[in-house]
């Protein structure tokens, strides 16, 4: 994002205590996870701030434009880089809906309402778990190509093609300098918008040594040092899939380990490796509060089927599918990703400025007395103690 446009602001705010998994932290368990935040405010921002000002809470990464508040996940990007000497290798996705909300309490007085959640693959499920752990905070949800299904993609098992936990595992992870490393990104993803390529040059490789790689090559150049991910391929791949290597006994029984692995489907325990997350998400989708856009690329690797089996019965739900979109659609069709999202997002907008003037012009009629008491419909509608009592019944006569 230029900051010819926008203040740049960066923060570091600590995660939420106990993570989902014991395996997330390779010490202790109370060890403090931290968050990388990045905050972007409009250099022409007025002052007051008017109706229609809003605020974007996006996940994840530094591949994207113009947001508001973007938050890495604990064991990605910068965020991974503070953690590097704390984090192992288990992740859970629903530790970062919870992160998210403490940064929103913590940055309350910055981050005034609409608040808008913006998020792709990953992101798209931590933002709409952060919807139902607190259904009140987005006004709306704007999801690009979400893992939100009952299945999971292919894994490469018996006849299944492989996918991208496969090319994740045994990717190439160290290269010369950053140049060499851009480049072999290029080829890797030939779509890719030119400012996402050049965003992914300055954020997404970091020099040796590093934790994973504590020492440079011999002959290297330290002036032009051999590079590597700043997400390891390992952090990345805990993110797509968990392990299930334990539940096959030695007998050839199916054992789910309850303290480890209390979120496996009993019906899928059989399968190494699973993702409790967009199953679970799945189920509670009825109950999601905000209205929603769904931005799907028609090309992608996900179970589209799954991810359209939704309901819009109250005309929240909106469904859009970018033409030859990949999984990677807002980095590789900007323009068209932005289209759809600032289409929404002036839409719903005007939504909430409208609710909020009838709300306010409501509340107007009301005196001090009215927010201590409650009004008549309450009475009408409760019966007193009295109205319950049976009639007495007569004594015996006495003799």
């Amino acid at each position: 994002m230029s900051s010819n446009n926008f203040r740049i602001t960066e923060h570091i705010v600590p995660g939420c205590h106990i993570r989902e998994y014991a395996g997330s932290t390779a010490g202790r368990q109370e060890d403090v996870l931290r968050l990388h935040v990045k905050q972007y405010t409009p250099r022409e921002r007025p002052e007051p701030l008017t109706s229609e000002a809003v605020t974007i809470i996006a996940a994840h990464g530094e591949l994207y434009e113009p947001l508001i508040w973007v938050a890495e996940a604990v064991n990605m990007g910068m965020s991974a880089i503070l953690n590097e000497d704390k984090l192992s290798t288990d992740f859970s996705w629903m530790d970062h809906p919870r992160d998210l909300f403490l940064m929103i309490n913590h940055f309350r007085d910055e981050i005034p309402r609409p608040l808008v959640g913006l998020g792709h693959s990953f992101g798209r499920n931590t933002i709409t778990n952060l919807a139902f752990l607190h259904p009140r905070i987005f006004t709306t949800l704007i999801l690009l190509d979400p893992v939100i299904q009952l299945n999971p993609p292919p894994m490469g098992f018996g006849s299944d093609p492989p996918s991208a936990i496969n090319f994740t595992l045994y990717r190439q992870d160290v290269w010369p300098n950053r140049q060499a490393a851009t480049e072999a990104y290029k080829k890797m993803f030939p779509k890719m918008d030119p400012r996402c390529v050049d965003r992914m040059t300055k954020f997404g490789f970091r020099g040796l040594p590093t934790a994973l790689y504590p020492e440079s090559l011999e002959g290297s150049d330290p002036a032009n040092p051999l590079v590597t991910l700043t997400t390891s391929k390992y952090q990345d791949m805990i993110a797509q899939i968990r392990e299930n290597f334990s539940a096959l006994t030695p007998d050839g029984r199916i054992q789910i380990h309850r303290s480890t692995h209390a979120d496996m489907d009993p019906i899928a325990a059989f399968i190494p490796m699973y993702r409790p997350e967009p199953r679970a998400t799945f189920f509670r989708l009825p109950t999601l509060r905000p209205s929603v856009i769904w931005a799907l690329g028609e090309k992608c690797y996900l179970r589209l089927d799954e991810i359209r089996s939704g309901g819009d019965s109250q005309g929240n739900v909106k469904e859009v599918v970018i033409p030859k979109g990949s999984h990677l659609f807002p980095f590789e069709k900007v323009a068209e990703a932005a289209e759809v999202s600032s289409a929404w997002l002036g839409q719903e907008v005007q939504s909430f400025v409208i609710a909020e003037r009838e709300w306010a012009e409501k509340r107007q009629s009301m005196n001090k007395r009215d927010d201590l008491v409650l009004g008549e419909e309450w009475f009408k509608n409760s019966k007193p103690l009295g109205a319950f009592r049976s009639a007495r019944k007569p004594g015996k006569e006495r003799l």
